[in-house]
Order: structure tokens, then C-alpha cells, then sequence
């Protein structure tokens, strides 16, 4: 019987090969958005869920607010509130690493020794750490050879397989035991154990285990002075925790709350600090939309952005099935027949119903084949896009799991409503073709199909859109100073003042306009901040981004002088610039009334004339205001050079002739590490990543949905044209021309999308209006996005339709 029902499906399917073709592409386009969507959000939430214990483990990280009530994510511990450890209970394990960059070579007896880069691939992480053997408590691993209490020791380092493999080939590991390992062409270490690498998703892809007492028996003393967790710096390590059984999260941040108040006293009047655990599922995601200043160089996910996701995947879905619906029900005059026979012949509500089932999943049967041929292509077509790792394994179990309950829900979605509708027919009325001739109802529900499936698509359109619009705002506003054609090359551990030379040298490279010695650029995520207090009436303690640099510095940006004078030359901090907010901050109404007034800071900033003062220029993404910002001449702060191209980065040619020498001049002064450089401009878009992946989501979502709607609307259409037939002939046989059938038989449509825009525009307009307010510095929502939006979906109609039609 049910081999039947197989037989019939497949005859009835293959009569109506156009409508088979427009559902199958409709929800393959929909199961294989859902297959992409499942992939990315999936590997997203599977971060170091492989831990035991991992509901115990924490990080400790905090908050830092100054006096303006500007807050600085901590994502470590500070100096300040070292010791706690000790004095907190309720900790099982605990544990600190720093992060160690520099080059890795490995002695090859008498030739050149070997080469290896320090960086996890994909991140700006470092493979090497320094840490205590409780490292191993906390974060378990098979040991291969050895055991952890070789970090006890000085000079030992802890290798994974996959990294001793790399340094040393496929000796015996018994064997790799002792071998020398070489940091930042000083620091000699060698083998104490190997352990086996973890084959779960982390952002913990650390290789090089070296032991904390090596770093106070070294060099690396001035950088990590003591062995315990006074030494740590933010942005250079992490503090972990695994609480005891029983104890929670929230009696341990009301701990440290209490800590804080009773020992850190030696902050600045209103500066506020904060510590709390934060779990090791939160570690992989980031809380706000833009990456801020977290101080992990690992890639981070926004769970709200996934969590949108998985809402497109729905709807992408509701509109393919939808049209699957649509159709369907419209084809129920052809089948109307059938039913009656059926009926006749003794076949019950059931069995008919059993049949139209059937036939709705084969049809997702084929489109799910289709989709799974698409997937590969699709992961490709969009890689920049989508997270390194993401990969589409058919036979893997939860993929195999989740095939299947699409398979198995998208059947009865997609054929539930029109089995129902199909089987209700009575016998006599069916076999007199008239089932729908009377029937509103069915009409109504597919206009109601086609007004969703086009307001869902305008909504997409409208956002797209908008978002494009704010990202050509961005993109193009001024930000206070000139990117273009500045390519930065940044030396972060420039212990012996190699940089200054190396910026000497590369001035003379023809196709080089001007070279800055400097801390960073304007504008980006590596920004210094210091503390400083304007004495006037009252004591204004500020919290300015500092921007290190000469006199150079405001010519070299091209920023504009507003009140005083830019610095003049010197080898030391003598005066300095700020910028218009700092002003403000001190509270001066005009800018020239700021210059010859001193401020005073900390460390080398002691007492300081301002001479100048610039125009507002951005220091971050355009979500945060402009922050009071210095620019002062600190030589020990200077980590980046910045070189403006006399030509256009867009001249690709040229700029390849430049680098080549650029990297000439840095293999001089450099010869064991890569050259690394980035364009200014490009720096400045990354803090746009999450904008720029949201665009690509909603332009996606909007070809898909676009492109669906219009194959429902194409077969509706069509369907319309067969049943009135007789009618068009009778109308051309008295003049109508084809203009007239035309319009005639779009008229409706026409409506419904106009229905749609209606609908589409106000909620449209909500959501986008919320998005923007998250800009400090933002585009208009203006009319015209709506009328563009609504008069493209209305052609796109009446294209589609009207191609039928005629």
C-alpha cells in the first residue's frame, strides 16, 4: 500500500514538473539557509564545552570606571587586588598565565636553527604562556610524557603533540624530552613533557607551556617581576578559577565586592572598581555589538547576532513553506477530481491525507538533496563571512539528526494544511470540478501567504538598506583627521630601540611620502589611556586617550590646529596638545583659553604646559563618542611606525613596488621575524566587523527571500493565467489587447504587494530606528529608503507576474 502511495506521489509530481521545480528550489534555498545557519551557530556554542567540571570554571575579570563615568573591561586581575586568592575561600583550583610573544627557534646543530611563528592562526594570540602547574588542574590534559610539576622548575616548558611534532619531527616523544627551545632569541628552555592535543573548539589553543619561575629567573624579571598574581597586566594574561562544589558565583563576587572595599585604597578620587566571575561558556562571546576593548586577541562571537540568525533561518523557512502552501492549495482545483474518484472508489479522510503527505515528502526529499549539494558551495562563496572551522560533515551525527527532523517537520508544515484541504472536499462537488470555484477561503489564506512572504522580504529590503546607508556614513565622514594611504608596522617588544632606525631607514624608499615614529594611530582598538588632573578652581581628574607621537604627529594625520601651536622638537616630554572634548573636560568654554594652562600626571607625565589645540578627531568606532584625547612625545610608549604613500593604496602596483622594499628595510633590522604591516584604512573598517557581517546576513536573507517570494508569486501567476484561459480568449475576441490582459491579471498581485508595503514599512522602520540609536554618530532614517524599498518590491512583482501574463 504505502509503495502506492510512493508511485502516485512521484507520477503526480513529475505531471507537474513546473510546480515541482518552483517548491523544490523554494525550500531548498530554505533547508540549505537552515543547514548554513545550524553550522555556524553550532560551532559558535560548542567553545570549550568539552571541559569536566566546566560549570565550575571561571575567569576573573572586572571593571574600571573613572570619574566621567567611562568604564575599561578588565579581563584580568590588577595589580592592586593581587592576593585575594589567598584570602577569598571557596576556590578548588586557581590559576594565572601570561601571555609570551616573540619568535621560537629551534637549535639545529651546526645549521641556521629553525624558525617558528608564536601566533595562534586566525587570532593575534601567542602559542607560548607563562603559567603554574595548576594550569593543568583547572584545564585537563592527557599527558604523553611527563607530568605538570615540571613548571615547578625553571627553564622547562610543557609541549602539545601537534607543536613538539612541528619543533622536532616524528622522533620518539620519549625522545623530544630535554631538547632546546628558543623564545625571542634569548630565553633557552627546554622539554619537560608533552601532552596530547584537545580535538574540541577552544579559544584556549595555547602549545607552549613555559613554567613561571623562568620568567623571574631571566630577563623577563623586569616584565614578570614576582611568581605570583602581582606580576599579571591586562591585555598579557588571564586568572582562572574552579569553584568548589557548592559554592556559587554570586557568594564569591559579593567576596570580592567586600574585598575591594576593605584593601584597594589607593585609587583616584571617583574611580570605581569592580571584580566578578565570569563563566567559561561566556569567555567565546563578546557582551557588547562592536569588539571593545576586551583585552582577548581571540576572535569573539555576538550571541544576540546568532540568536538573529537562527530568527532569519525561521523565516526563511516560513516563507518557503508558504509557498509551498500556496501552491498547493492552488492546485487543488486539478486535483479535485481525483478526490472525488477517490472517495467513490471507498478511500477515506486518511488515506488521501496519508497520500498528499507522501507527496510533500518527497518533494522536501529532493530538496533536501539539493540542499546538501548547495551547502559546500555556499560555506565557500561566503568564507569571509563565516568563522575558520565551520565545515559540513554529512555523516556526522548531530548534522545527520538535524537533516532529519527538517526532513520530517518541513513535510508536515509544508503539506499538513493542504492534505487537510484536499481531503475535505465532498465526493459530488468534486467530481463536478467546482471544490474551489466558491471557496474564499483558500483565496484569502494565499493572498494572506503572499502579503507575509512580501513584508518579510521589505523588511530585509528596508534593512539592508539602512545599514548601507550607515556604513557609507561611516566610511566616509570626517573623523578628524587623514587615513589614507598610511600603511602602520607595529614592533611590540622594541627592547632594543630598533624601531626609531628601521623608520630612518625606510624614509628614503622612493614611493614614500612621510614616516612617524609613534605610539599608535589615531583611531583604532589599540588604545593608551592615562590619568591626569587640571588644577583650576576646582581638581578635574581626567581619564584622556593618549596619542604618542613628535611634532610630526599633527602634520603627518593632517588634523587641524584650533587654538595655540602644534609642539616644538625634543627628545623628551616637554609640552603637549590636546584635542576640543578635553578641553570641555576641563571645563573651558573656548579652546584658547585651555593653552599655557598645565596638567599634571603620574609616572613620566609630571607637570605639563598645553600649547595647542586640535579639532575633535574619532578614537574609536562610531558607537562611542569622541573621548578627551592628549598628544604628548613619549619615547619609551613609541611601538608603531606609520608611513604615508606619496601615491593612492588603490594603485596596486605601485603599492606592491613599495612594500617589497619596505619589507627589504625591516629583514635588515629584522631578520628572524615576519614582516607584518596593515593600511590604516582597513584598521579602521575592522572596528565595523560586526556592521559588515550583520550587512552580509541581511543582503543574504534578502536575495533568499526576494528570490522565494518571487517563485511563489511566478507560480501563482502562471496558475492564475491557466484557470481563466477561456476568459482571456473571450476578452481578446472582443479587443482586449495584451496590455489589458496584462494588467487585468496583475491587478491583484499589484494590491497585495502594495498591502505589503503598508504592512512592512512601520515595522521596518522601528527595528532600524532601534539599531541606529545605538550610533552616537549616525545616518538619517530618511523617507526615501521606504519609497525605494516599496517601488523595488512593486516592480520586482510586477516583473515577475507580468512575464507570466503576457
Amino acid at each position: 500500500m504505502l509503495k502506492n502511495y510512493f508511485i502516485i506521489a512521484w507520477r503526480n509530481i513529475s505531471r507537474h514538473k513546473i510546480y515541482t521545480v518552483i517548491n523544490v528550489l523554494g525550500l531548498a534555498l530554505g533547508i540549505c539557509s537552515c543547514i548554513v545557519i545550524f553550522l555556524v551557530t553550532s560551532f559558535e556554542f560548542s567553545f570549550d564545552k568539552f571541559h569536566p567540571d566546566r560549570d565550575r570554571i571561571y575567569r576573573i575579570v572586572g571593571e574600571m570606571q573613572n570619574p566621567a563615568g567611562e568604564k575599561m573591561f578588565l579581563n584580568t586581575i590588577i595589580p592592586e587586588v593581587a592576593g585575594f586568592q589567598n584570602q577569598i575561600p571557596g576556590f578548588e583550583e586557581k590559576v594565572a598565565f601570561h601571555s609570551y610573544g616573540g619568535s621560537i627557534s629551534i637549535p639545529n646543530g651546526s645549521k641556521p636553527a629553525e624558525k617558528f611563528d608564536n601566533h595562534i592562526p586566525g587570532s593575534y594570540s601567542t602559542t607560548a604562556i607563562i603559567t603554574w602547574p595548576e594550569y593543568f588542574n583547572i584545564f585537563k590534559h592527557q599527558w604523553l610524557s611527563g607530568n605538570s610539576q615540571v613548571l615547578s622548575e625553571p627553564f622547562k616548558v610543557v609541549l602539545t603533540e601537534s607543536r613538539a611534532r612541528k619543533y622536532f619531527g616524528n622522533i620518539p616523544l620519549i625522545k623530544m624530552i630535554g631538547k632546546r627551545v628558543i623564545y625571542d632569541d634569548s630565553l633557552q628552555v627546554s622539554v619537560g613533557a608533552i601532552v596530547k592535543d584537545w580535538m574540541g573548539n577552544t579559544d584556549f589553543k595555547y602549545t607552549d607551556f613555559i613554567s613561571i619561575t623562568t620568567a623571574t629567573h631571566s630577563f623577563l624579571k623586569d616584565r614578570i617581576p614576582t611568581d605570583d598574581w602581582a606580576s599579571l597586566h591586562l591585555h598579557n594574561g588571564m586568572t582562572l578559577v574552579k569553584l568548589d562544589k557548592g559554592t556559587t558565583a554570586t557568594e564569591i563576587n559579593n567576596r570580592f565586592a567586600d574585598f575591594i572595599k576593605s584593601h584597594v585604597k589607593n585609587f583616584d578620587p571617583g574611580v570605581k572598581l569592580s571584580m566578578r566571575l565570569q563563566p567559561l561558556s561566556e569567555i567565546h562571546f563578546t557582551s557588547e555589538f562592536r569588539r571593545g576593548d576586551d583585552g582577548d586577541d581571540f576572535r569573539k562571537a555576538y550571541k544576540p547576532t546568532l540568536y538573529a540568525l537562527m530568527g532569519v533561518a525561521l523565516f526563511i523557512m516560513i516563507i518557503a513553506v508558504a509557498n509551498f502552501i500556496n501552491l498547493s492549495t492552488a492546485q487543488s482545483i486539478q486535483r479535485a477530481k481525483e478526490v472525488g474518484v477517490r472517495k467513490v472508489l471507498g478511500g477515506n479522510r486518511k488515506t488521501i491525507m496519508l497520500q498528499f503527505l507522501i507527496e510533500s515528502f518527497v518533494i522536501t526529499l529532493f530538496s533536501v538533496i539539493v540542499s546538501i549539494l548547495l551547502v559546500i558551495p555556499v560555506l565557500s562563496l561566503f568564507k569571509d563571512y563565516i568563522p575558520d572551522g565551520v565545515i559540513f560533515q554529512l555523516f556526522k551525527p548531530a548534522n545527520i539528526l538535524f537533516l532529519f527532523c527538517i526532513s520530517i517537520i518541513t513535510s508536515l508544515l509544508a503539506g499538513f494544511y493542504p492534505a487537510i484541504v484536499l481531503a475535505s472536499y465532498l465526493p459530488v462537488i468534486s467530481l463536478k470540478g467546482s471544490a474551489l470555484s466558491k471557496d474564499g477561503e483558500k483565496l484569502n489564506l494565499r493572498k494572506t501567504l503572499i502579503v507575509f512572504q512580501f513584508s518579510i522580504s521589505l523588511v530585509f529590503i528596508i534593512a539592508a538598506t539602512v545599514i548601507s546607508k550607515q556604513m557609507k556614513y561611516m566610511n566616509n565622514a570626517d573623523k578628524g583627521f587623514n587615513p589614507s594611504a598610511i600603511i602602520t608596522i607595529n614592533r611590540w617588544n622594541d627592547r632594543q630601540g630598533k624601531l626609531k632606525l628601521l623608520a630612518e631607514n625606510m624614509r628614503q624608499v622612493h614611493g614614500v611620502d612621510k614616516v612617524l615614529w609613534q605610539g599608535n594611530a589615531p583611531m583604532g582598538f589599540a588604545q593608551r589611556s592615562g590619568s591626569y588632573t587640571f588644577k583650576g578652581k576646582q581638581d578635574v581628574i581626567l581619564q584622556p586617550t593618549m596619542e604618542i607621537g613628535d611634532e610630526t604627529y599633527i602634520p603627518f594625520y593632517q588634523m587641524k590646529i584650533i587654538a595655540g601651536r602644534n609642539m616644538v622638537h625634543s627628545d623628551s616630554l616637554n609640552e603637549l596638545v590636546v584635542n576640543e572634548t578635553m578641553t570641555r573636560a576641563m571645563g573651558f568654554q573656548h579652546p584658547l583659553d585651555a593653552v599655557g594652562k598645565m596638567l599634571y600626571g603620574t609616572g613620566p607625565v609630571k607637570a605639563v604646559p598645553i600649547v595647542g589645540v586640535v579639532a575633535d578627531f574619532h578614537q574609536g568606532s562610531f558607537h562611542d563618542a569622541i573621548q578627551p584625547a592628549v598628544i604628548l612625545n613619549l619615547s619609551s610608549f613609541k611601538q608603531s611606525i606609520a608611513i604615508r604613500l606619496s601615491g593612492s593604496e588603490k594603485n596596486v602596483s605601485e603599492v606592491r613596488f613599495v612594500l617589497s622594499h619596505l619589507e627589504s628595510e625591516w629583514k635588515k633590522i629584522f631578520p628572524d621575524t615576519p614582516f607584518e604591516y596593515s593600511f590604516l584604512n582597513e584598521s579602521i573598517s575592522w572596528l565595523y566587523g560586526q556592521e559588515e557581517k550583520t550587512a552580509w546576513l541581511i543582503n543574504a536573507s534578502t536575495l533568499i527571500t526576494i528570490f522565494i517570494s518571487c517563485m511563489g508569486l511566478f507560480g501563482l501567476g502562471m496558475f492564475s493565467a491557466r484557470r481563466r484561459t477561456k476568459e482571456i480568449g473571450i476578452r481578446k475576441v472582443l479587443g482586449a489587447s495584451v496590455a489589458d490582459i496584462t494588467i487585468m491579471l496583475s491587478r491583484d498581485f499589484v494590491m497585495l504587494i502594495i498591502l505589503s508595503i503598508v504592512i512592512a514599512a512601520p515595522v521596518s522602520w522601528y527595528f532600524m530606528n532601534q539599531w541606529l540609536q545605538d550610533y552616537t554618530y549616525r545616518t538619517n532614517l530618511s523617507w526615501w529608503v521606504f519609497f525605494v524599498a516599496g517601488i523595488s518590491a512593486l516592480l520586482i512583482g510586477l516583473i515577475t507576474v507580468s512575464y507570466q501574463s503576457i
